[in-house]
């Protein structure tokens, strides 16, 4: 029995990416698939990423770009730069009710005797604070109950050990020291910001103590097809080919 289990995050309504991604973790046999949100924002086909997730299954939490493309804001609002705005209320009008409404009822975390995660960051997961170095990740720690929590929301993976210095270096896998608390990032499926622009989510195996990252190629030019297809700024399509 394959004891894997995937982990998916920051779609952000690219289609074709999500497709390459879900492809991948089937031919790797592996059934059990988590997302950590962010389905919408950025991309051009955000209904369509809805109903795949929700046709497969697949348990989701919520984004911060989920949350705004509901209409709530929260208390973030003065932090959302001019063009993420745009997408969000285009977003907005393209979903439908019944859409909105599932993007409005997910939950903020998950938690299973193998792992937590939240979207952004277990420390007031509501203000969707960035984990980006070891000073925030000790925000995180004194929240997480369980030696490993997998987050999202930076677009960049990345590993962090309580009481250490510095993030652990991303080398494709690491083991997880069941005695310490972990904070994993799964990367991005659909706008990736490491410089790499391949597709990326990560590989829980609990029977190993292990996770990894796993890179995919997918169709970038479709993916920008449809970005100006809907009339968003051509700079979100031209990201997606620098990986940032």
């Amino acid at each position: 029995m394959n004891s894997e289990i995937a982990f998916i995050s920051d779609i952000h309504a690219n289609l074709q990416a999500l497709e390459a991604v879900l492809a991948d973790i089937k031919n790797q046999e592996i059934t059990e698939i988590y997302c950590l949100g962010d389905v919408v924002g950025y991309g051009g086909n955000p209904r369509e990423c809805i109903d795949l997730i929700r046709a497969c299954g697949i348990p989701c939490i919520q984004g911060n770009h989920d949350a705004m493309a509901t209409g709530d804001f929260g208390t973030r609002e003065r932090d959302i730069n001019p063009k993420a705005r745009l997408v969000i209320e285009w977003t907005y009008k393209a979903l439908s009710f019944d859409q909105r409404s599932w993007l409005a009822e997910l939950p903020m975390t998950f938690e299973r005797p193998e792992f937590q995660a939240v979207h952004a960051m277990l420390y007031e997961p509501t203000e969707w604070r960035y984990v980006l170095n070891q000073e925030l990740a000790e925000l995180h720690f004194p929240r997480q109950t369980h030696p490993l929590c997998l987050i999202g929301h930076t677009h960049q993976p990345a590993y962090w050990v309580d009481g250490e210095f510095e993030s652990r270096a991303i080398t494709g896998r690491a083991s997880i020291d069941l005695q310490r608390k972990q904070v994993v990032n799964v990367g991005s499926v659909g706008q990736p910001r490491d410089r790499d622009p391949r597709a990326c989510y990560t590989i829980l195996r609990p029977d190993l103590n292990e996770v990894q990252w796993q890179r995919v190629n997918y169709n970038i030019t479709g993916a920008q097809y449809a970005i100006e297809d809907a009339g968003l700024p051509f700079s979100l399509a031209e990201r997606l080919q620098q990986g940032r």
